[in-house]
C-alpha cells in the first residue's frame, strides 16, 4: 500500500514538472514573439542613407555641440563603433589606394575592408588607437605631422576635425545599426551588428 501511495506521488511529481515546463516553454514563445514584432518594428524605422551600409534610425535624432562628441570619437576605436560625419568642408583624413592616390574618408571605424581598393590603417593597441584619435582631431602629434602620416599611412584634411566641429552652427546626431558584410549569402547569425552615429555638420 506505501508503495503505490509513493508511485502515485512521484506521477504526481512528474506530472506537475511536465505542466510547469509546457507553461514555461508557452511564455517564453509569446517572449520571442514579443521581441521580433519590436526588431522588425525598428527595421521598419531604419533608413538607408548610402551606398557604404550607413543608416539611420528616425525618430532617434537630436542636436549637438562638438563638445558632446568628442568622447563618441574616443569611443568609436575603443568599443569598435563607427562615427560618419556629413558635411564637414574638410576630410578627416586621405587614405592612399594601392595606385598611389588619396581617397577621402569622412568616418571613423576599426571595420578592415578587405575588398577595396585602399589599405587600412592599423592601429594595433589602445595606445596607437589614441595617438591616432589626437593626431586627426587636434593635431597633437608625439613628434610632427609628418611622421604622423608615414605612420598611418595617410594624409590629414587642412583643417582639424576638432575645428571644423567647433565652428558648425549646429550639428545633428543620428544613430542606427547596420550589419558588417551586409551580404544576401551571409546568413543573420553569422552577420556582426555594429552601432553607427551620424553627425550631419552645418555651417
Amino acid at each position: 500500500m506505501e508503495n503505490a501511495a509513493d508511485a502515485l506521488k512521484i506521477a504526481g511529481a512528474v506530472l506537475l514538472f511536465v505542466l510547469a515546463l509546457s507553461i514555461i516553454i508557452f511564455f517564453f514563445g509569446k517572449v520571442r514573439r514579443a521581441s521580433d514584432t519590436i526588431l522588425d518594428y525598428r527595421d521598419r524605422e531604419t533608413v538607408y542613407i548610402d551606398g557604404e551600409y550607413y543608416y539611420k534610425t528616425s525618430g532617434t535624432e537630436r542636436s549637438v555641440d562638438f563638445e558632446t562628441i568628442i568622447p563618441s570619437i574616443f569611443r568609436a576605436y575603443l568599443e569598435n563603433y563607427k562615427i560618419v560625419f556629413q558635411g564637414l568642408t574638410s576630410p578627416i583624413y586621405q587614405i592612399k589606394d594601392n595606385n598611389g592616390n588619396y581617397i577621402k574618408k569622412y568616418c571613423l571605424d576599426l571595420e578592415t575592408k578587405q575588398n577595396t581598393p585602399y589599405r587600412n590603417v592599423v592601429l594595433a593597441n589602445d595606445d596607437q588607437k589614441a595617438e591616432f584619435i589626437r593626431g586627426i582631431l587636434y593635431r597633437d602629434f608625439i613628434t610632427n605631422q609628418s611622421d604622423f602620416n608615414r605612420k598611418y599611412n595617410i594624409e590629414l584634411g587642412s583643417t582639424s576635425l576638432y575645428n571644423q566641429l567647433k565652428n558648425a552652427k549646429k550639428i545633428t546626431e543620428y544613430l542606427g545599426v547596420y550589419y558588417q558584410n551586409d551580404s544576401e549569402n551571409v546568413p543573420d547569425v553569422m552577420k556582426t551588428e555594429k552601432r553607427i552615429i551620424t553627425y550631419r555638420v552645418e555651417y
